[in-house]
């Protein structure tokens, strides 16, 4: 019944309400989209007015309150369609709000408000003031130092503070019910001047090196996030948090939200309101914004909190191959260097075993600056000495013996000091080793070892540790020369000298050869420490044709004493006939405490002598700071013929006309000024014809057959790509294809970067390889692919490996690559081309693709991809689709006798005599240039004799009669 009485009441209410009625209603809720309110004149019925419609969902939202006072229209009755409810439309708020609505417009910013404490966050204070209105005190707005670690500890939920309202909502937080107000509770914002103004807004004043405090708000794995203030924010990286690596690995640990960090100023972005800290100070410099150009914001980072002494947290980005060292990154874009000889306090034999990528390290900078690229190169030290020097001023390196020092300055280095370094480079002529960050010390071959050694690269590999004395020390040109012997240079100068003051002219002497040149023999002398050479022009009365293959090293010789220089160390001998006939053999004694000779006699003399060997008649002067060109010759005791630099033989022959030169003034009785010339002239092709002859001895007849004698192939030619295949061919066979793989690798780093064809063999050569051996194959080739196209021209690169694929029948692979290639080099005529090819070898219409070539293809390459298709078409494809492309391109250059002679060429080889003749005459009829014309007049009658008669070749003939007359007519 009670139910009853209720809709009748609510009939009744609705009784004076029309369509389109204006009525005063009041807000009873506040929803999100729409208001619930009621209108009092009509018994309170409640009504449903929305807050926006389509044309004004976008505009910021009035806010309205409960209890103000609305106007509004009447949209509809309640109905089945609006289910039950009454829909009105607001039209504007009424001037007479409530009270309540004066009071909250009169806060602006500035003013002081007493606020209820309502929720404490980590980062916020969250309150409630006036009637209705939310706001938060930010973190740094507590207290006017950011100095305490929780700066919430004082306050309490419920808790009554005097706050200054230092933002209001902004138009996106206006159009939200209870949208928040930035309050501030700091002493110096409170007891200040009220008088502030609409708006209080933060300047960035901050400058280079300032210190400054924020809470962490965000911690990632390799940055953390600080609030520095309300709208400021800033970054700290995990290189600049410490210097000490098991802190930098416990990095998200050390930072937790909420904590207070300071930090020095490093840069800042305006725009953004962003800073980097760095936790270490550093002087100040001029002020840096991000309105530079960013080509100079690491530079400018660097040279703001870089110096020479800074100790750095850093991390290992890469371990540089040989001795490269290491590439450790000490910020968020900024590496350093650590040199090879920096990485350990002590010298040991492998100092990259305890370091690997991503590792901590602690270094300390030595050097900052700037390169020719504009680019700032750091140099780095591992070393602990380098960082307790720092902490310690008194000498740390006290307790370093001091053959474990590192030597910074050539300065430091003296003759007879012993020192330590790696060994960098090896070649023929002997090695480099570093003996420090910026100084290198060149070691000779004769002074790499007391013993002969056969294979350098094996006894002294890159990164070797090695133990020597320095020879000689040049500051100005920073060379420095050092021995790896053990014995000293004192103890065997002597006896050097007492040994050469037992030599005459005209003795007989008896020794072994030592070793075989092409210019001489080196023989050691018996019971002596000296070494003699004999020329290629004293060893017999008779000419030598191949030294080589009548001589060998370890064979017992006589010879005679032609002459013995004091003052250059040196002994020339002769070994002909004529010279030995009735002579005999002087033994020469030993001396006391000399030491005794080796069996054989070759071993009697260290090489550490061979700077005092060479041939006595030799009298060109050197200088005092160079080797005697024969002294160089000796230190390669270890290296066949070929492995003499050219440049050597190129003083060498001077040596040698000028040895011929004194034999000649040595017989001028006998010898006249034309025969001089002759000898000189005659021993100059006796040595060409001894390299030709090694050259071919090497390339032919002594073909490598043992890992060690491809070795000795490949340093004597290392650009030479055809030695260097064969190398990995031998290796093949062997079933050793990761030597042959190693191979290539070592190849690829030894070529000459000049030589682009050489190493772009090596690259063609793997590929086939991978292809034959790879596991995936396809795998393992694409790998080799993307980097060939990093090091090489990128067309020749996929022209290389889709020859591959054709040669291997690998279809698919080679119609998928040439897809590419078509998209990738589509104004290439050779790709087309190759594409076409292609098709006619799989038996495929090849229509569609040379249209689409003619699409793609410039305008200036048509006629020669139009000729070249139509050639592949007469040779694999059909004759007569290169016939039609040939007319095509005729019928648009008739005139070109080019195209006409590949035409005719084609049909020619087809042996369609009919089709041939007709048309020679095609072509003779034109009219064209004599030039041209009698070429094809030419090209006719060559074509007649050979396949003709008499009566055709006369036809042509008289054809050609009669065109010269018409044109002379």
């Amino acid at each position: 019944m009670s139910h009853t009485k209720k809709k009748k009441r609510q009939r009744d209410a609705l009784k004076g309400l029309v369509l389109h009625q204006t009525v005063n209603a009041v807000v009873e809720i506040v929803k999100e989209n729409y208001l619930v309110v009621s209108i009092p004149e009509n018994n309170y019925t409640l009504g449903y007015a929305q807050l926006s419609d389509y044309n004004t969902q976008r505009f910021p939202r009035k806010q309205y309150l409960n209890g103000q006072s609305v106007v509004a229209s009447v949209m509809a009755l309640p109905s089945l369609e609006t289910s039950g409810r009454l829909l009105l439309h607001l039209n504007e708020v009424n001037r007479t709000s409530s009270s309540k609505r004066t009071k909250k417009s009169s806060y602006k910013v500035g003013s002081l408000v007493e606020a209820e404490i309502t929720d404490i966050k980590t980062f916020e204070l969250k309150l409630k003031f006036g009637f209705g209105l939310h706001g938060r005190v930010h973190i740094t707005e507590v207290h006017d130092a950011n100095d305490l670690e929780n700066p919430f500890s004082g306050y309490k939920i419920g808790q009554t503070v005097t706050a200054r309202i230092v933002s209001k909502p902004n138009d996106a937080d206006s159009s939200r019910n209870g949208s928040r107000w930035e309050l501030s509770v700091r002493p110096e914002m409170v007891t200040g001047s009220s008088d502030i103004g609409d708006n209080i807004s933060e300047k960035l004043d901050f400058k280079i090196g300032q210190c400054v405090a924020g809470y962490i708000y965000k911690v990632e794995s390799e940055w953390v996030w600080l609030a520095v203030s309300r709208n400021v924010k800033a970054q700290l990286h995990i290189l600049d948090s410490s210097t000490e690596p098991n802190e930098l690995e416990d990095f998200q640990n050390r930072y937790h939200v909420g904590r207070l960090v300071s930090g020095h100023v490093l840069s800042f972005n305006l725009e953004k309101k962003l800073l980097r800290l760095v936790l270490r100070p550093f002087s100040t410099l001029p002020l840096r914004t991000d309105e530079e150009p960013q080509t100079n914001l690491v530079n400018k980072e660097l040279t703001a909190h870089i110096r020479e002494g800074d100790i750095l947290g850093g991390r290992i980005s890469k371990i540089l191959p040989g001795v490269g060292g290491l590439l450790v990154q000490i910020g968020p874009h900024t590496y350093g260097k650590v040199h090879f000889t920096e990485l350990t306090e002590k010298w040991v034999p492998d100092p990259l075993s305890g370091y690997h990528e991503g590792q901590f390290v602690k270094s300390v900078v030595l050097e900052v600056s700037n390169t020719v690229r504009g680019t700032v190169h750091v140099d780095l030290s591992l070393r602990s000495s380098n960082v307790r020097s720092l902490k310690n001023s008194s000498d740390v390196h006290s307790n370093v013996r001091a053959i474990d020092k590192c030597v910074e300055k050539i300065e430091d280095l003296h003759p007879d000091m012993v020192v330590k370094g790696y060994v960098k480079i090896v070649s023929p002529k002997g090695c480099f080793i570093l003996l420090s960050r910026k100084i290198e010390a060149r070691v000779l071959l004769s002074n790499l070892c007391d013993q002969f050694v056969t294979d350098l690269v094996a006894e002294f590999p890159v990164g070797k540790l090695v133990i020597g004395r320095v020879l000689s020390v040049e500051p100005l040109s920073n060379r420095v020369e050092v021995t790896l012997k053990t014995s000293t240079v004192s103890s065997t100068s002597k006896s050097e000298i007492s040994d050469l003051g037992k030599f005459h002219v005209g003795d007989v002497i008896s020794g072994r050869i030592k070793r075989v040149e092409s210019f001489g023999l080196f023989i050691a002398i018996d019971n002596t420490n000296m070494v003699g050479l004999c020329h290629v022009s004293e060893i017999s009365d008779n000419r030598i044709e191949n030294i080589e293959a009548k001589f060998g090293a370890g064979e017992k010789v006589n010879a005679i004493v032609l002459k013995v220089d004091a003052e250059k160390h040196r002994v020339s001998l002769g070994m002909k006939n004529s010279y030995l006939m009735g002579e005999t053999v002087v033994q020469i004694p030993l001396d006391e405490g000399s030491n005794e000779p080796n069996g054989d006699g070759m071993k009697s003399m260290s090489t550490t002598n061979c700077s005092l060997l060479g041939p006595l008649n030799i009298e060109v002067e050197y200088e005092t700071d160079q080797l005697p060109i024969l002294s160089q010759a000796e230190e390669r005791a270890c290296i066949p013929p070929l492995d003499v630099v050219l440049d050597d033989f190129d003083q060498l022959e001077e040596n040698n006309t000028n040895s011929t030169s004194e034999e000649g003034g040595n017989k001028k009785d006998a010898l006249n000024e034309k025969q001089i010339r002759r000898e000189k002239k005659k021993a100059k092709e006796e040595r060409e014809k001894q390299i030709r002859d090694d050259e071919e001895r090497l390339l032919e007849d002594a073909v490598p057959r043992t890992a060690d004698e491809f070795e000795k192939l490949v340093r004597s030619s290392p650009n030479s790509s055809f030695n260097w295949i064969k190398y990995m061919d031998f290796m093949i066979s062997l079933a050793d294809v990761e030597k042959a793989r190693s191979i290539a690798e070592r190849a690829l780093r030894t070529i000459n970067i000049r030589e682009e064809n050489e190493k772009f063999n090596i690259w063609k050569a793997y590929f086939n390889l991978e292809n034959k051996y790879g596991n995936p194959k396809e795998e393992a080739v694409m790998k080799v692919f993307q980097r060939a196209l990093q090091c090489n021209d990128p067309k020749k690169v996929h022209l290389a490996l889709l020859g591959m694929f054709e040669r291997t029948e690998q279809h698919s692979l080679a119609d998928e690559l040439l897809n590419k290639m078509t998209k990738k080099f589509k104004h290439s005529c050779k790709v087309w081309l190759r594409r076409v090819q292609n098709h006619l070898l799989q038996k495929k219409d090849d229509v569609p693709v040379v249209e689409r070539a003619l699409l793609s293809l410039p305008q200036r390459k048509h006629i020669k991809f139009i000729s070249q298709t139509a050639i592949l078409e007469f040779k694999t494809g059909l004759p007569d689709r290169g016939r039609s492309l040939f007319e095509k391109v005729l019928r648009e250059y008739p005139k070109r006798t080019d195209l006409w002679s590949v035409y005719l060429d084609q049909e020619i080889q087809r042996k369609d005599k009919d089709l041939i003749r007709a048309l020679f005459e095609r072509a003779i009829s034109l009219s064209l240039p004599p030039k041209k014309i009698k070429f094809l007049f030419k090209k006719y009658l060559n074509y007649e004799k050979l396949q003709g008669d008499e009566e055709r070749i006369e036809s042509v003939k008289r054809k050609a009669m009669e065109y010269v007359e018409s044109t002379m007519n």
